[in-house]
């Protein structure tokens, strides 16, 4: 795997985008509990600074849909558009069913920033389902 990163540009630059965007969203979560929660940071730029970890985590999206929109090889494109369909049903599907049980039952209520994060644990159940039903997960993931 190590060697195809190497070769193909489109990995290297997901894995690049990736990291980048890992960077900002790590790095302007601590700013905000820093100065937003520790320091007291109000006003617009608190809400410019807390806006920030989430635009970060949607860039996870897009440097996802760059990938399938660069892989030049089709079944690897297939394999990431299944990956990215099971994570995103996954994702909406608990997002459902949870909004639902917040509605009707008495069950702790659970922050939004979780349904991105779960559907980011779903592109690894995705790679997983791949592996068992086409025998390959995908050369990024």
């Amino acid at each position: 795997m190590i060697a195809d990163l190497k070769r193909k540009p489109e990995a290297r630059r997901y894995l690049l985008r990736m990291a980048t965007a890992m960077v900002i969203y790590l790095g302007s979560l601590f700013a905000a509990e820093i100065l937003i929660e520790d320091r007291g940071l109000s006003g617009a730029p608190a809400y410019v600074l807390a806006a920030v970890p989430g635009l970060s985590f949607a860039a996870l999206f897009w440097i996802f849909a760059r990938l399938i929109v660069e892989e030049r090889d089709e079944f690897l494109r297939l394999l990431y558009v299944r990956q990215g369909m099971v994570a995103t049903g996954l994702a909406l599907t608990a997002a459902a069913v949870w909004g639902f049980l917040e509605t009707y039952m008495p069950v702790p209520h659970v922050e939004a920033f979780w349904w991105p994060t779960i559907w980011c644990f779903g592109i690894g159940v995705g790679a997983i389902y791949n592996k068992v039903t086409m025998g390959v997960a995908g050369e990024c993931m």
